[in-house]
């Protein structure tokens, strides 16, 4: 598991690593990485920090999982750095211990987490300022912070941790292990499953965009949005994004979803599981989100759409219909993304080709 919630074996051998200085040999054993130690150097060196290949400093340790960070190792100050085992040092860079894994970018997640301040989460239980409604169900080891709402018929589930700030409305369900961070609010009756994490200003269960012109063409009416908002487990939710809840059953979150900041999702949308969403991403009402799909930032994908299993679309892409499964789009509109880059290279060349065909037509004289 990862952050907080490690399993126990995960945490013993962090705090034993921890204990004893974070030499590279220990390192190397956490990730079960290989050493190539070049002479003059130790695998006993303690490692003081963490840092990027070209702002490495001495003593610290870096990540290279892909060609285009190693070429930048010949002038890195890094004591060493965790290599991917299909990534090749250019000749003469081994002036750094290499642990070579399978995967830097795994072995950085297991590292980091080592490095990474503990989360200072509220104490169990619930602070004096909160205003918890009688008829609310906590379960046990919640902790809830300072001026924290909870209303009637809300269902917290345990070791659920509720920053300052946060409201819950009326039937809110909580599952176990979620992280709320300050000032997010979930409103009625919507649904959490377990290990959500909601970052700071997340609202879920807004009213959707939904307004009809009136009859005698006066104003606007509101339509009412009557559904909720479902999430799985092991969702994260970026800052400042909002989910709006559905006008007749629920928007759906899939599990292990993870959002970015500063989005924004339209009522009834489905999104599946695994699905990466960019941020400053807009997803309109009812649009269908395949399992495993990547979405770069600030895509705006339209209305009623059908986005298929595993599709990728590149940042800025306008998605205006239907992706099948598997496809990589970009542009605006989207369209596949190698035809997309073919037109972006001819735009690229119209000023030049416009000054060739003043030349061959000559000035032209105004009508």
């Amino acid at each position: 598991m990862i952050g907080r919630r490690r399993l126990v074996a995960d945490v013993v051998a962090v705090n034993e690593v921890s204990k004893t200085g974070r030499t590279i040999a220990q390192l190397a054993a956490l990730v079960g990485a290989t050493l190539e130690i070049p002479q003059g150097l130790d695998a006993s060196r303690v490692v003081t920090g963490l840092n990027t290949v070209d702002r490495a400093i001495e003593g610290e340790l870096t990540f290279v999982g892909s060609v285009k960070f190693a070429r930048l190792l010949h002038a890195t100050k890094a004591l060493a750095a965790v290599v991917s085992n299909d990534v090749e040092i250019p000749a003469g860079n081994q002036h750094f211990i290499t642990l070579r894994v399978k995967s830097a970018d795994h072995a950085m997640i297991t590292i980091l987490e080592l490095f990474a301040d503990p989360e200072s989460l509220p104490p169990v239980g619930v602070d004096p300022s909160a205003r918890i409604d009688a008829s609310a169900s906590i379960a046990p080891g919640v902790r809830i912070g300072p001026f924290v709402s909870v209303g009637a018929n809300a269902v917290i589930g345990a070791d659920t941790a509720l920053y300052s700030g946060v409201v819950i409305y009326q039937s809110v369900r909580l599952g176990d292990n979620c992280v709320l961070h300050s000032n997010s609010t979930v409103r009625e009756r919507c649904v959490l499953g377990s290990r959500v994490i909601l970052s700071s200003g997340v609202v879920i269960g807004t009213d959707g965009f939904g307004y009809r012109p009136t009859n005698d063409g006066s104003g606007m009416a509101k339509v009412p949005h009557i559904g909720n908002v479902v999430i799985d487990d092991d969702v994260e939710i970026g800052a400042n994004s909002c989910i709006d809840r559905g006008e007749f059953g629920a928007t759906r979150i899939g599990a292990g979803s993870k959002i970015d900041n500063l989005c924004q999702i339209g009522h009834n949308v489905e999104i599946g599981r695994l699905v990466v969403i960019s941020g400053h991403t807009g997803i309109a009402g009812s649009t269908r989100i395949g399992d495993g799909c990547r979405i770069g930032g600030g895509c705006g994908i339209s209305d009623h759409l059908v986005i298929g299993k595993g599709a990728s679309f590149a940042a800025r892409s306008g998605v205006m219909g239907d992706v099948p499964e598997g496809a990589s789009w970009g542009g605006y509109p989207a369209q596949e993304f190698r035809q997309a880059l073919r037109e972006m290279a001819v735009i690229r060349k119209l000023p030049e080709w416009q000054r060739q065909l003043t030349q061959l037509l000559g000035p032209q004289k105004a009508p």
